[in-house]
């Protein structure tokens, strides 16, 4: 271990300075980059002892406030990452037990003004013929593994609970399956396929899951209902929380908090509130509500950040981009991160906090991000 501060600065020092050596004389060839950035990590690791926090959260121990913005890790792109996939529009990605990526994505099918009725009914019923939910290396961004053909019309939502069990929604069929970890085929499914409707049994496309630890189900429904329908873990409809929201788009649960938050993507707004687990005096009241993020698309949370994603909006909102907000900090936006995205629908944070993944539709795309301890930007 370097606790010696000059060892270390020294170290950085002569690491940047060959770096740049480095560049000039393979900057030429392919994957010089590559092999640069694996060094620097690979310094980060050794030296530095990469320190893995929240995203976009300073380490608790860090109490002085004026080192607060130098503590921060910052989603970085690694570009290039996805350049050997072939995907249809990416609705969802999530991480595995293992943190790799898990993609939800619609084949063929696309989803445009003529897909459904004025009744919310999907019109032309033809199933996605290949695989729709893949699992992809973290390190490669290659398709380790997939399945989900024959079984979806029109893919939204993908989440990964803490027993590695896989939660989809459907807004074609307006339902939600899930898939016990190692399984290909649902073992519970919720709502009447391809009927929508507001009530235990009825969805009108469904777009997210979260799953508690207790196996509660927490169901954002979704683009044509203003409500998070919450089931026990069998499938039993508890109650609703219903809010004055317009495309409750994405869901997130902060357990220990015991709030939920969802993404009210045309309300231009993300809305927290008392899930009910611990404290079912607050289940359904609304704790904050954070505004000023534009359409907000998805969040994701980890520890007390959460993240958000935002796409294009009006003349007055803000540009497309990715945010890190502090839950525990009066919600404040530490950071804004993304500058290249184009259409994020989705994005989630790997368990073990390093590392961002945004799924795009049009752009077709899976973006990773590492998150970069503030250290790591010298160079």
């Amino acid at each position: 271990h370097h606790s010696d501060i000059l060892t270390v600065s020294s170290s950085i020092m002569r690491l940047s300075v060959g770096c740049f050596a480095l560049v000039a004389v393979i900057g030429v060839t392919q994957g010089a980059v590559v092999d640069l950035v694996n060094l620097v990590h690979q310094y980060e690791d050794e030296i530095l002892g990469r320190s893995v926090g929240h995203p976009g959260i300073r380490d608790q121990g860090e109490e002085d406030e004026g080192e607060q913005l130098n503590d921060i890790g910052r989603p970085v792109e690694v570009h290039g990452w996805d350049d050997n996939l072939k995907l249809g529009q990416v609705s969802a990605v999530d991480v595995n037990l293992d943190d790799d990526p898990v993609i939800f994505h619609r084949g063929p099918i696309v989803w445009n003004a003529a897909s459904f009725d004025k009744k919310n009914v999907l019109k032309e019923k033809k199933v996605v013929k290949e695989d729709t939910i893949l699992t992809l290396d973290a390190d490669k961004g290659k398709v380790k593994s997939s399945f989900g053909s024959g079984l979806f019309y029109m893919p939204h939502g993908l989440k990964i609970d803490q027993e590695g069990n896989t939660w989809v929604t459907d807004v074609g069929m307006h339902q939600v399956f899930k898939f016990t970890r190692g399984e290909t085929k649902p073992s519970l499914v919720l709502g009447e396929k391809f009927v929508p409707g507001d009530d235990a049994d009825h969805f009108c496309k469904p777009t997210s899951v979260a799953v508690a630890s207790t196996g509660r189900i927490f169901v954002a429904d979704g683009y044509c209902n203003s409500r998070v329908a919450v089931y026990d873990k069998d499938g039993n409809h508890l109650h609703d929380i219903r809010g004055n929201w317009n495309v409750v788009h994405s869901i997130v649960l902060f357990e220990q908090e015991d709030i939920v938050c969802i993404a009210d993507r045309e309300g231009k707004k993300v809305e927290c509130l008392g899930a009910g687990l611990k404290s079912p005096q607050f289940f359904g009241q609304v704790s904050s509500t954070l505004s000023n993020l534009g359409r907000v698309y998805a969040i994701a949370g980890r520890g007390t950040a959460l993240l958000a994603v935002n796409g294009k909006g009006s003349y007055y909102d803000p540009p497309t981009r990715g945010v890190t907000l502090d839950l525990a900090n009066d919600n404040q936006l530490v950071d804004t991160w993304g500058d290249e995205l184009v259409n994020p629908h989705d994005v989630a944070i790997a368990r073990a906090g390093d590392a961002v993944y945004v799924v795009e539709i049009g752009p077709n795309a899976v973006r990773k991000f590492e998150v970069v301890t503030p250290a790591a930007e010298m160079f």
